[in-house]
C-alpha cells in the first residue's frame, strides 16, 4: 500500500509517475491531517509519499519525499514558472527524480505517461522551434532519453507532410467489427468469440449499415470529404465471404468516392481465404494487415492464437498472389516466454516476406485481457528495450522508416508502439488518428467518434455502446448522439 499526501490538484498525475516505479500498486491519496490521526500506518508494511507545492507570483517550490520502515529521502526544486500546465509538470518531475534516485531506475519516456508524446513535439514545431531545441527540451523538461527524443522529432517531422494543411471538412472513417474466431490472451479490445456470439453477426451488420447510412446523409449535408477508411476490430475477416462482401460494398458505396486509402485488417491468418481477399480487392481495399504477432509456434499456442507461422506465410503469399501490394504486419515485443532468439526468428521470417510496413507493439497487461491476473507468467526478461533497438536496426536495414508512434498504459519497460514503412507506404489513417488533427467518424459497437475543434484546441467524443446486443437495440439513440456531435462542429 502507498499513501500519498498532496497539497495540490495533481495527485492523479503524480500517481502515474509512482506507478512507473512500483507497477499497479494501490495508491491512497490522503491529507496531512488524516495521516497524523493514523498511528498504525508504519506498524505495517507501507510507503508514504509527499508531493508538496508552494507558489508565489513568479516561482514555485516543489518537494517530493518518501518515508518507509527502511527509507527516508526527499528531493526539492524551485521552478520559475506560473502556469497550471507547468505546475503539473513540476510535481511530476520532482517525484520522478526522487524515485529514480532511490530505486536507480530510469524510463525512456521520462515523465511522459500519456498515449501521444509526439503532441508536445508538434506543438513546439508549430511555435517555430528548431529540431535541436525540441530534442533538448524533451530531455530537460520531460526527462526523455536522447534516443527517444530524436525518434519523436524524426517521426513528427515526417507526419507533418500528411497532417497539414488541416481541412476541417476532411474526415476519416472507422468501422468496427467486434468478432474474432477466438480471444487472444493479451487482447483488451472489444472482441467477441464467434463460438458464443456468432448468432449476432447478421443483426449486428444490419444495425451497423443502418448507422452508416443515416450518418452518411448528414455528412452529405455538411459536404464532408472522406480521406481514409479503416475497417478494424476484432477481426473483420472473421466474417464469412458473403458478410464481408455485404459490409465492404456498403462502405465503399457510402464513403469511397473521395478516399485515398482503404485499410481492412485481416489480422488473424486463420481467417484469410482466397474468396475474402478477392472481395476486399474488388471492393476497393488498398491496404491490409496480416498480423502474426510472433513467428514462433510455441508462443502462438501460449497466447491463444489459433494459427501457426506456416499459416501466416501462406496467407501473406496468397495476398500477394491476389494483387495486394500494400501489406502491414504486426508483431509484439515482450510476449510471455520470448527472448531475443525468438525475436530474431520472427524478424528473419518477416524479412523473407518483405511487407510494406511493420508495426511493433510492446506487450501491455490490460485489465480486460485474459492474461491479466496471470501476469506471473509474463516474465519481464529485462531485455525488451534491447529488442526494440534491434527491431529498429532491422527496420533500417529493410528500408522501413518510422512514421507514427503511440503509447499505452502498463507497457513493459514503459516503451512504445511504433509503425515502420517503406517510403510512400505511410498509413495516413494511423497518423491522423494518433495526432488528433482530423475528425474521425466511427461506426459499430464501442467505436468512438472524435470531433476536432481546431480553433479551440478541443476534442469531443461520442462512444457507442460496447455490448453488441445493446448496440443493436439502442442504435437510434447512438445515431442521434453522433448527429448532435457533428452538428456542434459543423453548424
Amino acid at each position: 500500500m502507498i499513501k500519498l499526501v498532496a497539497n495540490h490538484s495533481y495527485a492523479v498525475e503524480v500517481g502515474n509517475i509512482i506507478r512507473l516505479f512500483y507497477g499497479k500498486v494501490q495508491i491512497e491519496v490522503i491529507n496531512q491531517e488524516a495521516l497524523e490521526m493514523n498511528q498504525s500506518f508504519f506498524q505495517v508494511e507501507g510507503i508514504l509519499l509527499h508531493s508538496i507545492l508552494k507558489s508565489d507570483n513568479s516561482s514555485i517550490a516543489v518537494r517530493a519525499s518518501i518515508t518507509s520502515k527502511e527509507t527516508i529521502m526527499e528531493y526539492s526544486e524551485v521552478f520559475y514558472m506560473v502556469s497550471e500546465k507547468q505546475k503539473k509538470e513540476a510535481v511530476k518531475l520532482t517525484m520522478y527524480k526522487l524515485l529514480s534516485k532511490l530505486l536507480d531506475k530510469r524510463f525512456p519516456w521520462g515523465i511522459l505517461t500519456g498515449i501521444r508524446p509526439l503532441k508536445i513535439v508538434h506543438e513546439l514545431m508549430e511555435h517555430g522551434h528548431e529540431q535541436n531545441y525540441i530534442i533538448e527540451t524533451m530531455q530537460k523538461s520531460h526527462l526523455v532519453s536522447s534516443e527517444k527524443a530524436k525518434l519523436a522529432v524524426e517521426i513528427a517531422a515526417r507526419e507533418r507532410n500528411f497532417i497539414y494543411p488541416i481541412d476541417q471538412k476532411t474526415v476519416s472513417i472507422y468501422v468496427g467489427i467486434p468478432f474474432c474466431p477466438t480471444r487472444c490472451h493479451y487482447c483488451s479490445f472489444t472482441s467477441n468469440s464467434l463460438k458464443t456470439c456468432g448468432n449476432l453477426v447478421e443483426d449486428y451488420l444490419t444495425a451497423l449499415i443502418y448507422e452508416m447510412e443515416q450518418t452518411h446523409a448528414v455528412m452529405n449535408n455538411y459536404k464532408l470529404k472522406v480521406q481514409t477508411i479503416y475497417i478494424g476490430g476484432g477481426t473483420p475477416t472473421s466474417l464469412n465471404e458473403e458478410q464481408l462482401d455485404k459490409l465492404l460494398s456498403k462502405v465503399f458505396e457510402l464513403f469511397g468516392s473521395s478516399m485515398v486509402e482503404f485499410t481492412c485488417e485481416a489480422g488473424r491468418p486463420d481467417t484469410i481465404t482466397e474468396g475474402k481477399l478477392r472481395v476486399m480487392k474488388q471492393k476497393g481495399v488498398t491496404r491490409i494487415s496480416i498480423n502474426p504477432q510472433t513467428m514462433n509456434d510455441e508462443t502462438l499456442e501460449r497466447i491463444g492464437r489459433a494459427h501457426n507461422s506456416e499459416q501466416t506465410i501462406k496467407s501473406f503469399e496468397l495476398a500477394r498472389k491476389m494483387g495486394f501490394d500494400n501489406i502491414n504486419m504486426d508483431i509484439i515485443l515482450g510476449l510471455p516466454g520470448e527472448e531475443m532468439r525468438h525475436l530474431e526468428n520472427t524478424l528473419e521470417a518477416i524479412k523473407r516476406l518483405q511487407p510494406e510496413s511493420l508495426t511493433i507493439h510492446t506487450m501491455a497487461i490490460k485489465r480486460a485481457s485474459i492474461i491479466h491476473g496471470q501476469s506471473n507468467i509474463v516474465k519481464q526478461q529485462g531485455n525488451t528495450s534491447e529488442m526494440m533497438r534491434n527491431t529498429a536496426e532491422y527496420a533500417k536495414q529493410q528500408n522501413l522508416r518510422p512514421y507514427y508512434l503511440y503509447r499505452q498504459k502498463h507497457m513493459i519497460e514503459n516503451l512504445e508502439n511504433i509503425g515502420y514503412c517503406k517510403p510512400g507506404y505511410e498509413c495516413i489513417y494511423n497518423i491522423q488518428i494518433i495526432e488528433e488533427k482530423q475528425t474521425n467518424i466511427a461506426f459499430g459497437a464501442d467505436a468512438i467518434t472524435k470531433t476536432i475543434f481546431i480553433d479551440e484546441n478541443r476534442i469531443e467524443r461520442q462512444g457507442n455502446i460496447k455490448d453488441i446486443r445493446l448496440y443493436i437495440e439502442r442504435i437510434e439513440q447512438q445515431i442521434n448522439k453522433k448527429f448532435k456531435l457533428l452538428e456542434e462542429l459543423y453548424k
